[in-house]
């Protein structure tokens, strides 16, 4: 599988990911909608915090469940941990490197009816 690079904007916190991407998530929730990720899922193994763990800072709303991580330095979204696996990784494919952001198929997932769309994706 492909190794991916990534970081934020100012470059402190960067980060790699092992995967396939040919498709990703876009979530309409009241967060994801203003962020305006796409996400890629990736098991513990496969995702690696190169640089800047520190420089991360995180927030939690409504069900504090999911973990979302922001540099402290450029307020940029590399990744976070998701609702649904709050034991994996997902991560905003448009801070990757040398992705090409139109080649994945994009799969909305409907995150102002969290419920009724996670039931759907079990």
């Amino acid at each position: 599988m492909p190794i991916y690079r990534g970081s934020c904007h100012c470059g402190r916190v960067t980060f790699e990911v092992e995967a396939e991407i040919k498709s990703v998530t876009e979530c309409n929730c009241s967060m994801c909608k203003r962020k305006g990720a796409l996400y890629q899922k990736s098991e513990v193994e496969q995702f690696k915090i190169t640089s800047g763990e520190d420089a991360l800072t995180s927030y939690q709303f409504n069900t504090k469940t999911a973990t979302h991580y922001f540099c402290r330095y450029c307020g940029i979204h590399p990744f976070h941990r998701p609702r649904l696996a709050p034991e994996r990784w997902t991560v905003n494919v448009r801070c990757l490197d040398d992705l090409d952001l139109s080649a994945p198929e994009v799969y909305l997932f409907d995150g102002q009816n969290w419920e009724a769309a996670a039931a759907r994706s079990q």
